[in-house]
């Protein structure tokens, strides 16, 4: 069967096009991988500071918190010296 030089070329123009196409999204697929995995990468690192600094905060919290019921028991035996006193 004889294909003429016309067909001949489009048939290879268009396998020269798919051929290209491919190859680009196989690169396309890669770089986004690679972009991805930078990506997840990066975040987990900032979910561990996020993490550190919050567990910080919380014991900065609890030491505030700590600190307010020493205060309140302080101002009842404040109130119980003044109640002595008076009396």
């Amino acid at each position: 069967m004889d294909i003429s030089p016309a067909l001949a070329t489009i048939i290879a123009a268009i396998s020269s096009a798919l051929i290209s196409a491919a190859v680009t999204i196989i690169i396309s697929v890669k770089n986004s991988n690679a972009q991805h995995n930078r990506f997840m990468a990066e975040l987990s690192s900032q979910n561990k500071m996020f993490l550190y600094r919050l567990e910080q905060l919380e014991s900065k919290v609890s030491a505030h918190n700590h600190f307010d019921s020493r205060l309140v028991a302080l101002e009842e035996q404040i109130k119980t010296l003044f109640h002595r006193i008076n009396n």
